[in-house]
């Protein structure tokens, strides 16, 4: 992180070139994906290989996206004041169907707001229980079909080779590792102008004044917040998971108070909770608003739990943590349950990932998709840098954290001394109250307190400020 912001302080002329036909420097588009490239040569942090596509699949795809579709942006979105535009990851299933439980709280507190999020409707958990809920998956398969065969011109090539080999020279980066990044920008290069001039016609039928968008922050998301801001509207970001001081979509040099870098990024983020607006460098307003889906669920988890341990990935060193559970599970009390839970962007390929795990059938593999119903179900938590051991104190469970290269910079000694081994994790587990019962609440300078009451002031006194 830190070299990275060396170079945005020296601001070199580079960070702010733009290539033909984009709106916002390059530098944005490919920052957080060096960042990505550093975090992998420091932490031992292993991306997942995943390509799911098949013919069939994009054939039937682009048969949504031509008919009359009642999830569709294109066609069915209207005239909102207050628009939620969201990945639709963020997902719980409760009655009713898919709840997001990053913004469908606030969308509730909000007169007439609409919801659009990036994947297909409906999901997997079902229809959304918010409505109205619209996707762009529609916009994505006809950019694709319409950007199919065409290239991006030598010209505009010969920048983005320029500017990605002096990126990585200045980040010490092996320009061998550069391919598939390369790969992945010339992609996007031939089918975002297609993409972006859709979500502009979108935006120019809903006329949002506000905007709140997960992962703004993240700036290969530039060019869609740069369409937001063209059509005047305030963007503000709501928090989803950790951020800190060595998160590279919250911490940023010099460089983006230059207007052309700054146009990349959210006007606002809206926090868990003070604690987390006070560990980011985000030349942006940053306002504690709470979470409402912790806020709810951890006062009315059960006080009385069983003997069950959930170990929780953070995505670093997955054959460290794959042996961690396999002898944790050797040395604990039968008694207890071992439960492994992967990161979200693991769940496709945990099998290949952890294979001691997966074969182990004493050890099971929590594929829940809401995390806070496996917390309020367990008594101990064990894992390495992740929000989740910030939300399993909420939840009143023992958090038991692991010592890695990065836990000291992302969780420190918030949980007590990090274990070193499995025997130390598992002595912590044996030391717990043999009667199983648990109390916690949240803390308010992580958590702030009645979260929907807090964005129904923040949401009036934007509105009021912003006008129109």
């Amino acid at each position: 992180m830190q070299r990275i912001i060396d170079l945005e302080d020296a601001a070199p002329k580079e960070l702010f070139e733009v290539l033909p036909g984009s709106t916002v420097p390059f530098w944005a588009q490919v920052r957080m994906q060096m960042a990505w490239m550093l975090s992998e040569e420091s932490t031992g942090s292993v991306a997942v290989a995943t390509d799911s596509w098949t013919r069939r699949g994009e054939l039937e795809r682009l048969a949504k996206a031509f008919l009359p579709n009642r999830w569709d942006a294109t066609q069915r979105a209207r005239r909102h004041d207050v628009l939620f535009f969201v990945g639709g990851g963020t997902l719980a299933s409760r009655a009713g169907g898919a709840r997001n439980w990053l913004v469908d709280t606030f969308a509730e507190q909000t007169n007439d707001p609409l919801v659009i999020q990036r994947r297909p409707l409906p999901g997997p958990l079902g229809a959304p229980s918010f409505r109205p809920t619209l996707s762009t998956e529609g916009i994505t398969a006809r950019a694709r079909l319409w950007a199919r065969g065409g290239v991006v011109p030598p010209e505009t090539i010969a920048a983005i080779d320029r500017l990605l080999a002096f990126f990585a020279e200045q980040l010490g980066v092996p320009s061998a590792q550069l391919g598939p990044l390369r790969k992945r920008v010339l992609r996007t290069e031939v089918h975002r102008p297609y993409e972006i001039a859709a979500l502009r016609r979108v935006v120019q039928r809903v006329r949002p004044r506000l905007v709140l968008m997960d992962t703004a922050a993240y700036t290969y998301n530039a060019e869609t917040v740069g369409v937001f801001k063209d059509a005047g509207a305030y963007v503000a970001e709501p928090q989803h998971g950790w951020i800190g001081p060595s998160h590279a979509a919250y911490n940023y040099g010099r460089a983006f108070q230059d207007p052309a870098l700054r146009r990349a990024l959210p006007d606002e983020l809206l926090t868990f909770g003070t604690f987390w607006s006070n560990g980011v460098n985000l030349p942006a307003k940053k306002t504690a608003i709470g979470k409402p889906h912790l806020d709810e669920l951890a006062r009315s988890a059960p006080s009385l739990r069983p003997r069950r341990v959930l170990v929780i990935s953070s995505r670093a060193n997955p054959e460290e943590t794959d042996r961690f559970v396999e002898d944790l599970r050797e040395i604990v009390d039968p008694e207890w349950s071992i439960v492994f839970r992967a990161h979200p962007g693991e769940l496709a390929a945990v099998e290949d990932r952890y294979p001691r795990i997966a074969a182990r059938s004493n050890v099971e593999i929590d594929r829940n998709p809401d995390v806070y119903d496996s917390l309020a179900a367990c008594r101990a938590v064990v894992g390495v840098a992740s929000t989740v051991l910030f939300e399993a104190a909420a939840f009143g469970c023992e958090v038991i954290a692991r010592e890695n290269e990065f836990s000291a910079s992302i969780i420190g000694d918030a949980f007590g001394p990090r274990v070193l081994t499995v025997e130390q994790a598992a002595e912590r587990i044996r030391a717990l109250d043999a009667d199983g019962i648990m109390a916690g609440a949240p803390d308010p300078d992580l958590w702030t307190p009645e979260p929907a009451d807090a964005y129904r002031r923040w949401l009036d006194e934007r509105l009021a400020q912003i006008g129109g």
